[in-house]
């Protein structure tokens, strides 16, 4: 049992709002290895998906884009999202979406409206100073979650307040295991090698490593499967190949739990290294470059 097992053990009588802000395969795998894990551990909890919520209701897609940008813009103007009344607990799902890249921060200042105990799921963090924690410095009870060492060390480096409290554990899309995700495989036939590679704003791979994996790969598929297509399409497209080089976190994950030879390339920040030492070195199949 990890430090997030227990953490949620310690609240196993507690309803708990899980609150997912959307994005793409990868966030998936995030979301069903952590509703895995709640289930075995019989706890009551309703997760909202606010990307979704925001498509089905514009007004509040609006204001999430909203919040979004009053962060990026340093206003701290916000609108309600949640709808907390009746929880105990507001667990925000882990991914790499709490630094200055993304919008993690904008869902943190709502959650601080609401009178509940915040804890994040193991994320991936990156602040270029110390605005975030700003935040947090009201003395509510707050768990930060990391999925490696390096976002341990650069949130204590940046300074933590006392009443945050800062844990290390693995990625929960690694509660998945290969039958899981059966069900999502479907056959094809011919033989090919994935290439995934990121075009926005984490990307870090150079000409040079980009060009000698293309003349590597064997009849290369090359396309970054991370939103395209199904959530079933994403896993047999991953499942089917022979061998993957990817950048992106969660390719890597799936194809490692398949037991797929994989190449995590490293991406703008520590997320991809920090998570191939703390949790995908120990499958064989996978190794990583910068």
């Amino acid at each position: 049992m990890d430090n997030f097992e227990r953490f949620l053990h310690s609240h196993g009588d507690d309803r708990i709002l899980v609150v997912s802000p959307g994005g793409n395969h990868g966030d998936t795998l995030i979301h069903m290895g952590l509703e895995k894990k709640l289930r075995e551990l019989g706890i009551e909890f309703e997760a909202v998906n606010l990307e979704r919520e925001g498509w089905r209701r514009p007004l509040l897609g609006l204001k999430y884009l909203m919040n979004i940008a009053s962060w990026r813009l340093g206003f701290r103007w916000i609108f309600k999202l949640l709808d907390a009344q009746g929880f105990d607990l507001l667990l925000f799902e882990g991914g790499g979406y709490m630094n200055d890249l993304w919008y993690g921060p904008a869902l943190m200042m709502e959650a601080l409206r609401h009178d509940k105990p915040i804890v994040v799921a193991p994320q991936s963090y990156w602040f270029r100073d110390g605005g975030f924690m700003e935040l947090l410095r009201g003395g509510r009870s707050i768990t930060l979650f990391c999925r490696e060492p390096y976002s341990h060390r650069h949130l204590t480096e940046i300074g933590v307040p006392h009443s945050v409290k800062v844990l290390l554990a693995e990625d929960t899309a690694l509660y998945l295991e290969a039958e899981d995700l059966e069900g999502y495989i479907d056959s094809a036939e011919g033989h090919y090698d994935l290439i995934c590679l990121r075009e926005d704003r984490e990307s870090a791979i150079s000409r040079d490593l980009r060009r000698s994996i293309l003349n590597e790969a064997v009849n290369p598929l090359v396309m970054d499967i991370s939103r395209r297509g199904s959530f079933r399409d994403f896993v047999s497209t991953i499942a089917n190949a022979d061998r993957v080089y990817t950048d992106r976190l969660h390719v890597a994950i799936l194809a490692a739990i398949l037991g797929k030879e994989t190449l995590l390339i490293g991406n703008r920040y520590h997320k991809n290294r920090g998570v191939y030492e703390y949790s995908l070195r120990r499958f064989p199949w996978v190794s990583y470059m910068e």
